[in-house]
């Protein structure tokens, strides 16, 4: 009878044992999770991930797992760059990766960014009216105030909300360009006896207004025309832009008006 074999005892491993020490590639690189890297930035995840794709960031050091990756932790202030770069700049992110040194750097090239602002700067021209162009002379505050029947406070109360601007100094100092053209504007109202319906101060909030949608305006432009490869001079598309947002502010408007009186109506 064949002696029974005595099953072999499995070796015990340590913890230090089963867990590999985890490496990074770069021997300057801490690494981290992506929720650390999240947390350190203020970004969330998915937002990290979407820059990863868009090649703005480097895919992971070290992966140990399909769902355990490890991110240089340097990364974190590179993202932190990106985000401000959107908000507060409105570019898209295929000019900030052209703007940024190569990663894990949170550095912008000088020569870069100093050549983008510049074709930004030229592009101002282009959206200015005519009635602004430096060549319209400066009409003194006292002329103004006395060709447009408005008061010394309600100038400086426009001035102070950013609906004008006061050119100049001391008794020289006064309006020109768009200015002129809005006071003209109010003015006409005024002529019109309806100044109690639609008082002065009513640019104010028109201002606010219009503000949030130059805003939209500006980052719907740098996003698709400084993207794309576009078949027109640069300043042709500018033009064309701000004649679009003319026109579709006329129409909504009036698409707008009559449902939303009939609804107050009811």
């Amino acid at each position: 009878m064949a002696a029974s074999r005595t099953p072999k005892r499995a070796k015990r491993t340590t913890g230090a044992a089963r867990k590999k020490p985890i490496k990074p590639t770069r021997p300057d690189a801490e690494l981290v999770k992506m929720s650390e890297l999240s947390k350190r930035s203020g970004v969330p995840a998915p937002t990290i991930k979407h820059y990863i794709r868009e090649g703005l960031l480097p895919g992971p050091e070290v992966r140990t797992s399909r769902n355990m990756a490890y991110y240089d932790g340097r990364l974190a202030a590179r993202i932190v760059v990106i985000k401000a770069l959107q908000a507060e700049r409105f570019l898209p992110l295929r000019v900030i990766g052209e703007l940024l040194e190569p990663a894990p750097s949170d550095r912008i090239t000088p020569e870069r960014d100093a050549a983008q602002r510049r074709a930004l700067t030229q592009l101002a021209p282009v959206f200015a009216s005519d009635a602004d162009r430096p060549t319209v002379s400066r009409r003194k505050r006292s002329e103004v105030m006395k060709t447009f029947g408005v008061s010394r406070a309600e100038l400086e109360s426009l001035e102070k909300a950013g609906v004008l601007e006061l050119r100049g100094e001391g008794e020289t100092a006064g309006y020109s360009g768009l200015d002129l053209k809005l006071l003209d504007l109010l003015a006409d109202v005024r002529r019109q006896g309806l100044g109690t319906v639609f008082p002065i101060s009513v640019a104010e909030p028109y201002l606010a207004a219009v503000r949030t949608l130059v805003e939209f305006e500006i980052d719907l432009f740098r996003h698709r025309a400084l993207s794309h490869a576009l078949p027109v001079p640069l300043a042709e598309v500018a033009k064309a832009s701000v004649e679009l947002g003319d026109r579709l502010v006329s129409v909504l408007r009036a698409k707008l008006l009559p449902g939303m009186l009939e609804r107050l109506a009811r």
